[in-house]
């Protein structure tokens, strides 16, 4: 199975944020990204069900 492509483009201060978060946590930055974002969705359907 393929993994899903995705294009993505910060304001460059968003850029240099990211990359710098990433290499904080010595992670690659689209393993970083990833992480983000599954923790915010996740986060998301927490809230969601908690309103329900």
């Amino acid at each position: 199975m393929s993994k899903p492509h995705l294009s993505f483009r910060p304001k460059a201060e968003l850029a240099d944020a990211i990359r710098a978060a990433a290499s904080e946590e010595r992670r690659p930055v689209s393993q970083f990204l990833a992480n983000l974002i599954e923790d915010a969705l996740a986060e998301k359907r927490l809230q969601r069900s908690e309103a329900a």
